[in-house]
């Protein structure tokens, strides 16, 4: 029975449903955004605990199959699923051990008509005596006053670059975040606990198109893909995240990768440039994330076909990049040679360490330490660890030792 009740709520939420509670923040267009980016945002290995009937509970074991990330063992996720009732279904050959696919929420612009000249007034053929006197009065006292109209001309002129600077609130600018460190998150209710004071985090996003943080830091929309409405979304709602400060747009999350936006090169760059390309100036854009696989077709490899394809023309600022099962010596050079092939500043927006609590500490300071000091990896703008949630970044009702180091350490 057990094994049933999971297979189909499995299934269930492949289908876009989901077991959780509904979604309150920006209506059901929001909610509808993030259910999807549910059920393709599985990044590492779990336990999860399921509920069957009220009382029965089991730990099952699970994946999600990164083509080169080792099954990383120590990422551990605790997560409570209630199902009411399911159909029967038959069972999976292994209950015990047999991966169980499932959902991880991992979840964008008077001059008057003055004459040139005045004629003379022509005098009186019985005056042709005062004739000469007339014509200079007469055309000098024009010419004296013709330049006063053409100033306010010129200083209205002056005035319109105004307006130039409005486009100013370069919102990309690297200071408008105050910290390197931000949050991924799609439970807001974890994220107050890493901003007390002290807090060394600057900026949150959700691999959605909408804030619904409700922190006051910088927020960072996700375009995430092509699946269900999200290009049609995104530019009302990348303007709309602008509008409220949104220093940066994230374009496509891992195209390289089958099982999230999937996408050749080829069409990314198209969809780039029609869809990122016009809030360039206004914030910065992103790359596509890509993974850090070395597979044909993946990873670094894909990337240099997207700006291929791009032919100079895509809107590109910085490198979205992600990175999981490396060790920490491998993971810093690793950035290096992303910097070094794209000539371009780098944000690492999914990271993670293996091991236990200590050890995943231990690795995460290394690495904290390299990217806040050490002035070789200065090109590393921005990046935000795997993630905030219970049995990661967060403990049960505090954050996890290494969560803590993320949010006010190293």
């Amino acid at each position: 029975m057990l094994s049933k009740t999971l297979f189909a709520l499995a299934a269930a939420c492949l289908a876009g449903q989901t077991v959780a509670g509904p979604h309150h923040g920006h209506g059901l267009q929001h909610a509808h955004e993030k259910r999807a980016i549910v059920t393709e945002l599985v990044t590492v290995t779990n336990w999860v605990t399921v509920t069957v009937g009220g009382s029965q509970t089991k730990k099952v074991f699970f994946s999600r199959t990164r083509k080169v990330r080792p099954t990383p063992t120590s990422i551990s996720t605790s997560t409570t699923a209630a199902v009411a009732s399911v159909a029967p279904v038959p069972p999976p050959p292994s209950p015990e051990v047999a991966p169980v696919p499932t959902t991880i929420v991992t979840q964008v612009r008077p001059v008057s008509d003055i004459p040139e000249s005045i004629a003379p007034i022509e005098a009186p053929k019985s005056e042709p005596v005062v004739q000469p006197p007339p014509a200079p009065i007469t055309t000098e006292a024009p010419v004296v006053e013709v330049p006063p109209p053409p100033a306010p001309a010129a200083s209205t002129k002056a005035a319109e670059p105004a307006p130039a600077p409005a486009p100013a609130p370069d919102t990309g600018s690297k200071s408008s975040i105050a910290f390197k460190r931000g949050l991924a998150y799609n439970n807001k209710n974890f994220l107050q606990r890493f901003l007390n004071s002290g807090t060394k985090i600057g900026w949150t996003y959700s691999w959605g198109q909408r804030d619904d943080s409700g922190v006051n830091i910088p927020f960072v929309p996700t375009l995430w893909g092509l699946k269900l409405d999200f290009a049609q979304t995104w530019p009302a709602n990348a303007q709309e995240a602008i509008n409220k400060g949104s220093p940066a747009l994230f374009s496509f999350n891992e195209p390289d990768h089958a099982s999230q936006s999937n996408l050749s090169p080829q069409l990314a760059a198209q969809k780039h440039i029609e869809l990122m390309n016009p809030f360039a100036g206004k914030a910065r854009i992103a790359s596509p994330s890509i993974t850090n696989s070395g597979n044909p077709g993946e990873g670094i490899e894909w990337l240099k076909q997207f700006f291929e394809a791009c032919s100079g023309k895509c809107a590109v600022d910085f490198v979205n990049i992600h990175i999981y099962g490396f060790d920490t010596a491998t993971f810093l050079s690793h950035l290096v040679k992303v910097h070094e092939l794209f000539g371009k500043p780098v944000w690492i927006t999914e990271f993670a360490f293996g091991g236990s609590e200590s050890e995943i500490n231990s690795q995460l300071t290394t690495v904290l330490t390299a990217l806040e000091n050490d002035s070789k990896y200065s090109f590393v703008e921005h990046y935000a660890y795997f993630m905030a949630e219970d049995g990661m970044l967060v403990k049960g009702n505090s954050l996890s030792t290494y969560g803590n180091t993320y949010a006010y350490g190293a």
